[in-house]
């Protein structure tokens, strides 16, 4: 294909997976995915989320959250930003596993949360099948040709000097079993047979040619078979201009020392957002190094969006390893103990680990602190004038925060994990977790008193009587905004037995949790008691005292660990567990002639939670049963699953719900690469807490749309809980297909999902869904290019079509490598089309001014609710160029332009715009 025609390709490029969303202040940002067939158990996936509209001033934190399917709770990832592409690797080595669950979240500095996908809850995330790792393309070959091979020289990737260049290769095969009458042996080096000017004999083939071109070149060994070709080997190297030889490097490895290789970078970018300029600087650098058993890393950022109202910017870590008994990480951290304690949350702090007895004894410490201390902001006191009875008026005093100017504590962090065993056959752990917040770490402002200490000048508009009032009274003055400093301890345990090469294997945990939702009054003492009406032994509260250091107990744990015992003396309090703050999973598998089985129970307490692990889901208790099935020689999985869960664990509720889930899947995925892989899912879920639809004050008819339920009680007429009775359907497809066409090599892949929630006891809680994504990747063979096309439409009706939602995005992008690969140009170009009307609910007037809340209901459109429709359309430019000076100096340079326009109003919205530049040294 000549030079003009790949322009034009490039120009052209193809549309990238997913919808763009642009980044304005009247449009939300939206993440796209092409979401995986499959993922190969032990093998790295890159998993990548493209949100064109993201300003990375505005991210805090991006996070991938993934599972097993079934896990109590998820584990987490740091995605890393790049452009305009979140990326993050994830690699499932867990031979039980079947189905990964996982879904991605960007936390922002607004405190908002943009997710994929989108509105995602945790019990609906993405779902892709795990299968045992896939043939390479070698083992493939060897299959279908019978013949193996060693490749002698060169090495594949390697560079070689002009003078150096012998091509050889040992092949393995029974003579027995190929043709020889009808089969040859073909040597081609850069598309040109050259197997007469090779030495050869049965099984040894070189070759040695003059004068090779420097630059790269491609060596096929192909076998062929009744006027068939089968490629047997096939490797790329290099060969160096003689001219440039001897000033370049052994390609041997460097030998170790305690010096270190790493990198340097320094950035700068000039940015325009919403018609403001937001301009950074940054540097981070990169160091390892090595010697015998020793090894160590560090890694730091500064940047110059250091900023004291947001979490930190600037980051650093470093790691230490001393053979296999120590391993020592500083800095921002991310550890895991037990799933029910902390699971990749990340912290400033420690993470150390020994390991004694070749693994047999292992010990965990973390300390740290999960997030710093930032101070409140609070607005100017403005006393309150209101009219009270008789004319006479009443002043109040209202101290509040500023617009995002409330603070946070410094969340410290402490936690620990004794381990024996290795996990090959047994292992059990003891894990405990100490979170606190440190009272002492921001300014508090809860009476006049602190105010006047901390902060006079808030105070400047009060007149001297209402000083004196004040004074007086220091409690009259009301705060609003200020967090609450919370503390938390969770102690577990942690089992694991495996059998039978780990085709039987058990796993447990259990734990509780105490948590306080406010510890800024300290402990229990016999006064605080006596004044909240019970009495406290001085046994009990010198153990409270003594338990202090773990957590702090008082009238604001979310549970109190006492027993109110009531005798003639009045009521007393002993200490207590309730089994609210009680957590246990289990689970069972069995992995035997291509069945994999898991039985699993999990009972988790309303009251059990970990404030380093967000994602556990309490008030939850059942079992569930998954088979996966491997037919045809592992080209055919069917998966089988029932799960049944009931919340109300504890029976203090009025309504327990239960929720059935039945759910299949079936994936086919052939030896033959030329052939499309398929995956065929689907689920139903029943979600029933068994109350009746009851409202006899509401017109016949309406008591799906009544907003209060009733139930008669002895003949009374009392409210009642609100019914729920929901069905969810949902059925999720994909295929993907690798193939050649015009010597490009092709990568397709098309998904479609469907979710249709029916709502059988509330008129307007249904939804559906409709969501198509396509990707192609192409990759020419003749030409350094990479071309991407995609297409996403999404449709989405809540509310029973009061809101009617449609997205669709087209992206084209494309990769080019220039000048023997030392310069690499990406582009790209995104366009959305995002449509929005909605219809909001209203009581209509005559009831709604008939003053008895038993008879209202909703109706699209009364009393003046409104309807609205928006239309906005997006276009977002990228463009990025790599040019490698040479293998330490490399220069980077990244624009990027946004255009959104509000299609049906006139209303202006500012593009925005990007410019980076960077410069990378390595060493």
């Amino acid at each position: 294909m000549g030079k003009i025609t790949t322009c034009l390709l490039f120009v052209g490029v193809l549309f990238s997976c997913g919808f763009a969303e642009a980044a304005a202040n009247t449009t939300p940002i939206q993440v796209h995915h092409q979401e995986p067939t499959f993922i190969e158990r032990g093998k790295s996936h890159d998993l990548i989320f493209t949100v064109p509209g993201v300003k990375a001033n505005k991210v805090v934190e991006a996070y991938l959250f993934y599972r097993n399917n079934g896990d109590i709770s998820y584990k987490q990832k740091k995605a890393t930003l790049h452009s305009t592409d979140f990326t993050t690797t994830l690699t499932i080595s867990d031979k039980q596993a079947t189905e990964i669950e996982y879904y991605f979240e960007i936390q922002l500095n607004s405190g908002e949360k943009v997710t994929y996908p989108q509105n995602v809850l945790q019990s609906s995330p993405v779902q892709v099948e795990v299968i045992d790792k896939r043939k390479t393309k070698r083992e493939r070959s060897v299959a279908q040709t019978g013949v193996d091979y060693t490749i002698l020289s060169p090495n594949p990737g390697t560079t070689v000097t002009q003078n150096d260049v012998i091509i050889a290769l040992t092949l393995f095969y029974d003579p027995a079993e190929i043709d020889t009458a009808n089969s040859s042996f073909q040597f081609r080096l850069d598309k040109r047979d050259v197997t007469e000017q090779a030495s050869a004999s049965e099984y040894f083939y070189t070759y040695s040619p003059d004068d090779l071109a420097p630059g790269k070149h491609q060596v096929k060994f192909n076998l062929l078979k009744n006027d068939s070709t089968y490629e047997v080997a096939s490797w790329n190297f290099t060969v160096l201009d003689p001219t440039a030889s001897a000033t370049t490097e052994s390609t041997g490895s460097k030998a170790e020392s305690w010096v270190p290789n790493g990198r340097l970078e320094f950035a700068g970018r000039s940015q325009q957002l919403g018609g403001i300029n937001n301009d950074a600087l940054s540097g981070n650098v990169r160091l390892s190094g090595q010697k015998g058993d020793i090894s160590y890393s560090a890694y730091g950022l500064l940047t110059t969006q250091e900023d004291p109202r947001l979490q930190a910017q600037n980051r650093f870590r470093a790691q230490l390893y001393i053979g296999d008994w120590l391993d020592f990480k500083a800095g921002h951290v991310y550890p895991q103990l037990s799933a029910l304690t902390i699971s990749g949350q990340r912290m400033q702090g420690i993470n150390v680990g020994f390991h004694a007895w070749d693994d047999l004894l292992n010990l965990r410490v973390v300390h740290g602190k999960l997030r710093r201390g930032i101070d409140n902001l609070f607005q100017r006191l403005e006393p309150d004038y209101q009219i009270q009875q008789q004319d006479t008026v009443g002043v109040s005093y209202l101290l509040n925060t500023k617009n995002r100017g409330a603070g946070t504590f410094k969340r410290d962090i402490t936690g620990g994990r004794l381990g024996i065993g290795r996990g090959d056959t047994f292992e059990f752990g003891l894990n405990f977790l100490r979170v606190e917040d440190d009272t002492n770490s921001i300014n508090v402002i809860d009476n006049f008193n602190t105010l006047m200490n901390s902060a006079p000048s808030l105070a400047e508009s009060l007149n001297s009587q209402q000083r004196k009032e004040l004074n007086q009274d220091p409690d009259q003055l009301s705060v609003n905004g200020v967090p609450r400093p919370k503390g938390n301890f969770v102690a577990a345990s942690d089992l694991l037995v495996s059998l039978d090469s780990d085709r039987i294997r058990f796993e447990a945990d259990g734990a509780f949790s105490l948590l306080n939702e406010d510890i800024s009054e300290g402990a229990f003492s016999q006064e605080r008691a006596d004044d909240l009406g019970f009495t406290l032994d001085k046994d009990t509260e010198n153990f409270l005292e003594q338990l202090s250091w773990l957590v702090i107990i008082n009238e604001n744990m979310n549970t109190l660990p006492l027993r109110f015992n009531a005798d003639d003396s009045g009521v007393s309090a002993t200490p207590d567990l309730p089994t609210s703050l009680l957590a246990f999973d289990s689970q069972a598998g069995f992995n035997y002639f291509d069945n994999n089985l898991k039985v699993r129970y999990r009972w988790v307490g309303p009251a059990y939670r970990s404030l380093a692990n967000s994602t556990i889901r309490n008030d939850i208790a059942g079992f569930s049963i998954t088979d996966r099935v491997q037919l045809f020689k592992n080209r055919i999985y069917l998966t089988l699953g029932y799960e049944r869960l009931h919340d109300n664990v504890s029976d203090d509720k009025e309504a327990t719900t239960n929720t059935v889930t039945y759910r299949s899947n079936v994936s086919w995925y052939p030896l033959d690469q030329g052939l499309p892989q398929l995956r065929v899912g689907f689920l139903a879920r029943n979600r029933d807490n068994e109350v009746a639809l009851f409202n006899p004050y509401v017109p016949d008819g309406m008591e799906k749309s009544a907003v209060q339920n009733f139930k008669i009680q002895e003949g009374d007429t009392l409210i009642a809980p609100n019914p729920r009775l929901t069905n969810s359907y949902q059925l999720s497809s994909s295929i993907s297909q690798e193939f050649s066409l015009f010597n490009i090599s092709h990568s397709a892949s098309l998904s479609y999902s469907y979710t249709d929630t029916k709502d059988q006891r509330f008129k307007y809680g249904g939804a559906k869904s409709n969501s198509l994504s396509m990707q192609v990747v192409n990759r020419f063979e003749e030409q350094a290019l990479q071309t991407r096309i995609g297409f996403n439409y999404n449709s989405t009706k809540t509310g029973n079509g009061l809101t009617d939602i449609k997205i669709l995005g087209f992206r084209v992008g494309g990769s080019m490598f220039l000048m023997d690969d030392r310069l690499n140009i990406n582009a790209s170009l995104a366009f959305t089309k995002n449509r929005t009307e909605s219809a909001s609910l209203g009581i209509p007037i005559a009831v709604s001014q008939d003053g008895d809340v038993r008879n209202d209901y909703y109706e699209p459109g009364a009393n003046n609710a409104s309807t609205s429709k928006s239309e906005s359309h997006s276009y977002i430019i990228n463009a990025s160029g790599r040019y490698n000076l040479s293998d330490r100096h490399s220069f980077l340079l990244t624009l990027r332009y946004s255009n959104v326009r509000n299609v049906l109003f006139t209303s202006a919205i500012p593009n925005d715009h990007l410019i980076q530049a960077r410069y990378i040294f390595n060493f």
